[in-house]
This record gives structure tokens, C-alpha cells and sequence, in this order.
């Protein structure tokens, strides 16, 4: 936990979940330099990938009662919201959306605030919609450490809003001003692709990992998949992959797939939509509140990244719940880079583990809960 100030009252900020002595804060400079901007508009907001809820907390901090629409896609980001909200006692934000289609709803702003998120095609998509739902002149501004913020984005600010003006950079964050301009960028939110090794054309939206490829880490542990008519996790699901290669080769099984991304699942929902009575989909926090005992095999690519900001926590926590939910004999089967070193962990937590493939970056590693 860590002190975060807003106009000199100190607010008390959290990651989502909790992790003991997490070096890790849940806010940054650009948090605080949105916070202490001078030229934000006054009535009721829309928030953008607020990844714990530091912009809300300081915003209601300020003005209770404002009107606050909040954003994000993802399972975690909304735990950080409600987890730092109430740790603060603070009024929860009018609404908390998981989807444009609700926000669409609602009545237009006077202004947008937008964390800038990791995929400069989730922004685009985001501007390209704002500017589709909102008045030509609503003040947008953009918030992001120096260092997250890719040399082509004052192209792309420019291209779909006018009036763009950047602040001065303080503590390495930097604001970016502008007004929405009506304009789009002609980028189609659905990418689809064809997938050599499954024969299947894929399809991802604007936040799903990967692009119009097959990760690197997937493509071996797709390679080394096992025969399983149980009940299959694909834990961390993405846009499925895992999932459509299971169900190709196994007509018996049942696969539960579980994301933190509503984009993912969105994914994983058309690119199974051919099995739909075998697949359940999840929002979650990794397996959190699945009845434990229930699986037969658990499959994993960990992301060793939080938002911006790298860390093994992830890795720990969907091993722990997989060795939860797997039933005793289960497996958990899982590919990562050879230098995270997960074979410790998952001795650790199982009591030892296999090394089933591996090349000059990658390692499949399968562990059985006994």
C-alpha cells in the first residue's frame, strides 16, 4: 500500500489483488499530473483505463458528487476501483462500465480523461469511438509517463483530434490536449487472420493480445497439447487459441475459459462460437471463486506484465488457483520463457514438474497435483 497525495490530502492506494509487500505502486506521475492539471473541464466526466482507480479516488476526493463515468475492460481494473474507493471511504463513480455499448448510454460529457493504455490500436479504436458518440469540440486529455508514450502518437492525437497541444513534462509525464474533431482513423476494431496450425481464421479486437499473429510461447505449447475429455481451463484465455485447439482434437471436452479482458473474451466467444455448447466463458480475476477440485487440466502462457509494469506476481497467482481447481491426478500444463524460471515455482507449489519441450526462448512444463 502506498500514500498517494491530492491536493495535499493523502489518499491510501492499493493493487488489485493485494500482494504483500508489493514493490510495486498503483499509480504513477501521470496520475498525478492529470490530478493537478489546471485546465480540466468542469461537470461531468468520462474515464478512461484507470488501471486501479487513482484518477477516480482523486477525483472524488475533490468533488463528490461529480458526475463520473468510468472505463475499462478489464476484471482487475474494476476490483481496483471498488478495493481503493472503499479503502478510502470515498463515494463509488456514478457508473462503472465494461463496455462502450453501456457508456453509450448515458448522457454526453463535458469532457473525456484518458489513461493512455499499453496498444496504441486500443486507443485509436477509443478516439475513433468517442468521436462517433460525442460532440465535435469535447475537450480530450490524455495522460502517460514519457516512456510509454510511442513516437508515433502525436501523429495519431493529431489525426483524430483537433487543438492538440501537449503539456510540459513533469516527473517524466506529460498530458496531451486536444478536442475531439469528428474525424476516424478507418481502422476496423475486428482483425482477423488465418491460423496455419489450427486451420482456423482467428479473429481479435482492439485490447486482445496479439495482433494478426500467433505468439511465439503459444505456437510451441500448441505443439504440445495432450488428449483430455475432461473439463479444460484455458487459463488466461486471450483470444482462444488454446481453447479451439482443445476442442478441434478432444469432442468430448468442456472448456472453461477464463480472462480478465472483456475484449479476450469477446475474442475467444467468435473464434469458438463453432463448439458454443462446450464452452463457458469467465470474466475473472484468474480462477478466483471456481469451485475447487473441478478440473482436469489447466492450461497457461502467463503474462509476466501488469498494465505497464512487469512482475511474476500474475505467474504465482494462476498456478496457486490452478493447483486449487485441478482435481487430484489434474495437471497444469504451461509454456513461458526459459528465464522466469517457473520450473521453481511450480516444484514448489506441486511438488515437482516436467520439462516437455522447450527451444532457445521458451519451455513447455507440465505439473500434476497429487
Amino acid at each position: 500500500m502506498t500514500e498517494f497525495s491530492v491536493d495535499g490530502a493523502p489518499l491510501q492506494m492499493e493493487r488489485y489483488p493485494p500482494v504483500a509487500d508489493d514493490p510495486l505502486q498503483a499509480w504513477d506521475a501521470a496520475d498525478e499530473l492529470l490530478l493537478q492539471a489546471h485546465q480540466l473541464p468542469e461537470g461531468p466526466l468520462w474515464l478512461f483505463n484507470d488501471h486501479f482507480g487513482a484518477l477516480a479516488c482523486g477525483l472524488r476526493q475533490r468533488q463528490p458528487s461529480q458526475i463520473l463515468h468510468w472505463y475499462s475492460d478489464s476484471y482487475v481494473a474494476h476490483q481496483g476501483l471498488e478495493q481503493n474507493l472503499a479503502l478510502n471511504e470515498l463515494a463509488p463513480v456514478s457508473q462503472a462500465h465494461q463496455s462502450l455499448e453501456t457508456l453509450a448510454s448515458v448522457a454526453a460529457p463535458v469532457g473525456v480523461l484518458i489513461k493512455l493504455p499499453r496498444s496504441l490500436r486500443l486507443l485509436t479504436w477509443q478516439l475513433d469511438w468517442l468521436n462517433r458518440q460525442l460532440p465535435q469540440g469535447t475537450p480530450v486529455v490524455i495522460a502517460a509517463r514519457q516512456r510509454d508514450m510511442p513516437s508515433t502518437l502525436p501523429d495519431l492525437t493529431r489525426q483524430l483530434l483537433d487543438q492538440v497541444h501537449p503539456s510540459r513534462a513533469v516527473k517524466k509525464a506529460r498530458l496531451v490536449y486536444g478536442q475531439l474533431s469528428g474525424r476516424q482513423s478507418g481502422l476496423d476494431p475486428v482483425l482477423s487472420w488465418h491460423c496455419e496450425p489450427l486451420n482456423q481464421t482467428l479473429h481479435n479486437y482492439p485490447n486482445t493480445y496479439g495482433s494478426q499473429k500467433l505468439d511465439l510461447g503459444a505456437r510451441l505449447l500448441l505443439q504440445h497439447l495432450p488428449q483430455n475429455d475432461g473439463l479444460v481451463v484455458d487459463l488466461g484465455c486471450g483470444n482462444g487459441v488454446l481453447s479451439v485447439a482443445m476442442l478441434q482434437a478432444n469432442p468430448d471436452c468442456q472448456v472453461l475459459a477464463v480472462d480478465e479482458s472483456q475484449d479476450a473474451l469477446r475474442a475467444c466467444q467468435d473464434n469458438t462460437q463453432a463448439w458454443s455448447d462446450r464452452v463457458e466463458l469467465l470474466w475473472n480475476d484468474c480462477l478466483s471463486g471456481v469451485e475447487g477440485g473441478s478440473a482436469d487440466l489447466v492450461l497457461c502462457n502467463p503474462p509476466f506484465h501488469q498494465q505497464q509494469a512487469v512482475t511474476d506476481h500474475i505467474a504465482w497467482q494462476m498456478f496457486r488457483d490452478a493447483r486449487r481447481v485441478l482435481r487430484s491426478g489434474g495437471r497444469l500444463r504451461i509454456v513461458g520463457n526459459r528465464h522466469l524460471g517457473y520450473h521453481i515455482k511450480l516444484t514448489r507449489l506441486f511438488g515437482g514438474c516436467k520439462t516437455l519441450a522447450s527451444n532457445a526462448k521458451f519451455v513447455v512444463l507440465e505439473a500434476q497435483k497429487r
